[in-house]
């Protein structure tokens, strides 16, 4: 059976929080929150990941409570493993630990080292292992590891989580092969970003490949499409929803991409307005925005799926049809377009009572 996940970021914590435990009464089965300090403009309020889903877990009886994503540059993959595990017993073994290489606006202006791509995945593969290594220590069993980043001597951490053999860890990983191959050589799942279901499925092939190379069954791994959905019989609504996402498409895929699918990105190619890479300022953002005027809705609506319930319904059946084992929604209409969490309330009972039921025993 596909499962449905919410995405809830942008509004404060308390409305996140009402959000998520209504999604549970409408057939959703885990809530997201992501790992971010600030974003790009405008941002709304980010809330901590773990404080929300703390909230949100102890008023519900069956969310999956998971980050999507956090870093282990902020935080040390020890002081995760230790987070990740009390909430876990909390909430009954209801944890999904999602991890990602970072993005520089979280990191470069705190004084923390901003690396090289290849050096961040290198060192999330290593984090994941401490992790796991944690959750398996034990006072009368402690760990040693002896990584290029981390390193363990006779530790131990004194909590453990519910689940066994252990939480799953779900790795971020958009488009960079890397990234991708990491998913398939240590991840229990795969937590993208935007994509159309071409995107998607070429994407899954890199990870298929890598899980192969390591003697992995890709059907261990779990497989989310994110996507971005607005359901609405109101042309002037879904207008408003496809030109809101408009300059997050841009900034989160390649200009290369993008011309392949017919619109090229009227950007200088030496301004960098990258999404992992550039400052979190409006002038960064004024360029994709600017460029998103030009770009045409078709576009757009290839990453998304936005329309009435059945619109939406054949939107989601392309991303499965891609590879694609579950789902999670992040809503246009509460979270950019109006910033209204009875708008978000609104599209979590459309989804559950329009959408969802359509999906069950599939």
């Amino acid at each position: 059976m596909v499962e449905f996940g919410v995405h809830l970021t942008v509004l404060p914590v308390a409305d996140l929080v009402r959000a998520g435990v209504l999604a549970e009464k409408y057939g959703f089965t885990s809530a997201w929150v992501p790992d971010h300090y600030t974003d790009m403009p405008p941002s709304g309020d980010k809330v901590d990941p773990w404080v929300t889903l703390t909230a949100i877990g102890v008023q519900t009886k069956n969310m999956r409570l998971a980050t999507d994503v956090t870093d282990v540059i902020r935080a040390h993959p020890t002081k995760v493993a230790h987070i990740a595990a009390t909430l876990d017993e909390l909430t009954g073994g209801r944890v999904i630990l999602g991890l990602g290489a970072g993005e520089a606006m979280n990191i470069a202006a705190y004084g923390l080292p901003w690396e090289d791509p290849e050096t961040r995945v290198s060192r999330l593969k290593e984090a994941i292992e401490v992790i796991r290594l944690c959750w398996k220590s034990s006072r009368a069993s402690p760990v040693n590891f002896e990584g290029k980043f981390y390193k363990l001597k006779n530790a131990w951490i004194d909590q453990v989580p519910v689940q066994k053999p252990a939480p799953p860890i779900y790795v971020g990983a958009l488009g960079s092969p890397r990234s991708l191959r990491l998913v398939g050589e240590v991840a229990d799942g795969w937590k993208p970003w935007l994509a159309t279901p071409e995107l998607y499925q070429k994407r899954l092939e890199i990870i298929k490949d890598a899980a192969k190379k390591a003697g992995r069954d890709i059907e261990t791994i779990d497989r989310v499409a994110f996507i971005y959905t607005a359901v609405t019989d109101d042309p002037s609504m879904r207008k408003a929803a496809v030109d809101a996402i408009k300059p997050e498409i841009i900034m989160l895929t390649h200009r290369k991409t993008l011309k392949e699918l017919g619109f090229e990105v009227p950007i200088p190619e030496t301004v960098d307005y990258s999404y992992q890479r550039a400052p979190p300022v409006e002038e960064v953002v004024e360029h994709p925005r600017k460029a998103a005027e030009a770009m045409p809705d078709k576009i757009a609506e290839k990453f998304l799926a936005v329309g009435t319930p059945d619109e939406v319904i054949a939107g989601i059946e392309k991303f499965l049809k891609a590879g694609a084992k579950n789902v999670v929604i992040k809503d246009l209409v509460g979270l950019y377009v109006t910033g209204d969490v009875r708008k978000l309330e609104e599209q979590i009972k459309l989804i559950g009572e329009k959408v969802i039921p359509y999906f069950k025993g599939k």
